[in-house]
């Protein structure tokens, strides 16, 4: 193999590249550049006057008006001085002026009224005053003029919402969003006993857009101020314009681009509030991912809620069970009887069966601990420590109040079975993003063997997109339909369903237009399954907007979740309190506790009996009892006095908070 010989020293090639390197190694010296030499300018003294004068009025109307409200008194100084100096006679139809400051009040007053200048006796004045008069109508009125101006802009600056916000203690939504109107109905509920509450929204949209929205959505604001301002969330300078340090709580909307604006918003808040020591703060957030990493940043002082898994799990266990949609929306929303956490002393070594009849007028469901954790439902032998808080169902802080830890006597049940029918077929009409988790909701409560199928408008939704991933017990089927009520009734037509689904296309169409396909469905599958006939079917629908619930009864819904509806009801409720966070968290979640009604008979016969006595027959079976449902009516009774004598037919439920598994 012949040697490969390299040349050390190869002689430099002339041309374009050696000279680029030599230019880039190198600056080139200045002697070589030149520069054209500048023009010299030489403005007359107009035109430096005129360009002064310009950027005077450049800087706004406020600079103007000092200009012209000095010239204005300088012409009152010249022309006073000019009436004194004169000597001139028949001022006012008198004698001379005696002295300059004489002079100078004459000059004002021909300037402010036209008509002072009538009374002079002779020429050299009246000219004199005609053409103060004259300056005093062109100055004076253009100075006039501007103020007016300027009060017309500061007014359109308000009406903009960039004005600052001097309110404190106020709660601060940031992002706009449909279910606004909906948080602001709750506060001002919330905000009842309080004598001057304000509640301070912050969005992208135009103040006047906002506030006609929000006067259109909440007809009575009470005790409440509504103050709306226009503005970035995730600016900390807007958030500083909308005092956010002085907040009680702040409401954070996943508006506009969804978690990330949400985020953002966070971020923004941590400028002005590095460690979340302020105001409290519950951020809407979709994505879980997300939701647990701002938790984990903000060691747990930021509430996360996902809009999307309340409402499927509303919806899954409404599906379940007749009449828990109601009760939810009754825990959820400030009117009626709400939930509560407060520390009883004298209960300190008592077990939480003791707690469960303690209370006459409230309804216990758990135990907030000393650490932070919350247990809903604890077992029935769980001993109440000193630190502990009692969580409990009541009208009113006042009503929860503890009557004494005292013996009561379980009532004795008519049947020792808990068999509840469980539901095999169900039908879901329409898809949307909350259909996946809808489905594996279901899922956890269905026996072996159901079946799930679904219908969706190809127009829509694709079939194919159609799916839902790890279901132990379901099995999903998929039907293409436009849902029309023909095309409906043959598809339906030949099989047995026990439930019925409609959940609106969110993803495809407009909130109004959602509705009216929900509507039209629900039509449709009640002329199929007409209520009260030997084929009725129990029918849930998701409805966007609280205005169409109505609609949808008069249509033969049994029960309904007004989806944006309750969502603003949690974020309304956490940002009063945030340690229903966790109750809610533990209530919606898998492997939490859970609302079930369950047969009256399972803890009564068929005599009177106290409502307490029935309280104690459910602590036995490990489960805490908050009210009963009237089978007939399908009224729920929630939170009763432990006094009442109640009487429960075989078809009555009871209400209570059991653990899942």
């Amino acid at each position: 193999m012949g040697e490969i010989k390299t040349q050390s020293a190869r002689p430099a090639r002339p041309g374009k590249a050696v000279s680029r390197r030599t230019r880039m190694a190198k600056p080139a010296p200045a002697a070589h550049t030149v520069r054209r030499q500048r023009p010299v300018l030489d403005p007359t003294f107009a035109q430096k006057t005129r360009y002064r004068f310009d950027n005077a009025l450049a800087k706004g109307p406020a600079v103007v008006i000092g200009w012209l409200a000095a010239l204005t008194l300088a012409i009152f100084v010249l022309f006073g001085v000019l009436f004194w100096v004169t000597g001139l006679t028949g001022v006012n139809g008198g004698a001379a002026v005696s002295n300059p400051l004489e002079g100078i009040w004459q000059a004002m007053l021909r300037v402010v009224d036209a008509g002072t200048f009538a009374g002079d006796s002779t020429w050299p004045v009246r000219l004199l005053s005609f053409v103060v008069t004259l300056a005093g109508i062109f100055i004076a009125g253009s100075l006039i003029g501007l103020i007016a101006n300027g009060v017309d802009q500061r007014i359109e600056g308000l009406r903009k919402g960039r004005s600052d916000v001097l309110e404190t203690g106020h709660t601060l939504v940031l992002g706009w969003s449909p279910r606004i109107g909906a948080i602001v109905s709750e506060l001002v509920v919330a905000n009842e006993s309080e004598k001057d509450a304000a509640v301070v929204v912050l969005g992208v949209e135009d103040k006047t857009v906002m506030e006609d929205t929000l006067s259109a959505a909440v007809r009575d604001l009470g005790t409440t101020r509504v103050v709306c301002r226009s503005g970035s969330p995730a600016k900390a300078d807007d958030l500083r314009m909308v005092n956010l340090l002085g907040a009680r709580s702040v409401i954070v909307m996943g508006a506009g681009s969804g978690d990330a604006d949400a985020i953002k918003a966070v971020l923004a808040i941590k400028t002005l509030d590095p460690d979340f020591s302020g105001p409290r703060v519950v951020a809407e957030i979709a994505d879980p991912t997300y939701a647990a990493s701002i938790q984990t940043l903000t060691d747990q002082k930021v509430v996360t809620v996902n809009s999307d898994h309340v409402i499927a799990e509303i919806t899954a266990q409404s599906c379940r069970q007749s009449g828990l949609s109601q009760v939810l929306r009754d825990l959820l929303d400030f009117a009626g009887d709400e939930v509560y956490f407060s520390s009883f002393p004298e209960l300190t070594g008592a077990t939480y069966a003791d707690v469960l009849v303690a209370f006459d007028r409230a309804s216990v469901l758990g135990l907030a601990h000393a650490d932070g954790s919350v247990e809903v439902n604890p077992p029935a032998d769980r001993v109440v420590v000193a630190g502990d808080e009692v969580i409990a169902v009541a009208e009113d802080d006042s009503t929860f109040t503890c009557t004494g830890v005292r013996a009561v006597e379980p009532s004795v049940p008519l049947v020792a079975t808990d068999e509840v029918p469980q539901t095999t077929h169900l039908l879901v009409v329409g898809w949307s993003v909350l259909g996946p988790k809808v489905v594996r909701e279901i899922d956890q409560f269905a026996v072996d063997g159901t079946v799930v199928d679904v219908v969706v408008d190809p127009a829509l939704v694709d079939p194919a997109d159609v799916r839902v991933e790890g279901l132990t017990h379901s099995q999903l089927r998929v039907f293409a339909s436009s849902a029309g009520p023909d095309e409906l009734a043959t598809l339906v037509a030949d099989q047995t369903y026990d439930q019925g689904i409609v959940l609106s296309y969110r993803d495809a169409v407009e909130a109004a237009d959602g509705d009216a396909r929900t509507l039209l469905t629900l039509l449709a599958l009640r002329r199929v399954w007409p209520s009260g006939g030997e084929r009725s079917v129990r029918i849930v629908a998701e409805v966007l907007e609280r205005d169409d619930v109505e609609l949808a009864q008069a249509g033969g819904v049994d029960d309904w979740i007004v989806s944006d509806e309750v969502t603003s009801l949690m974020l309304a409720q956490l940002s009063e309190r945030t340690e229903l966070a966790q109750v809610f968290l533990d209530l919606f979640s898998p492997d939490g506790a859970r609302l079930s009604f369950r047969p009256a008979h399972r803890y009564v016969g068929t005599a009177p009996v106290g409502y307490g006595s029935i309280v104690s027959s459910g602590a036995l079976r490990g489960e805490s009892v908050l009210g009963w449902r009237v089978s007939a009516t399908g009224s729920v009774h929630l939170n009763p006095p432990k006094s009442a004598v109640v009487t429960l037919e075989a078809a009555d439920q009871v209400l209570v908070v059991e653990s899942r598994g």
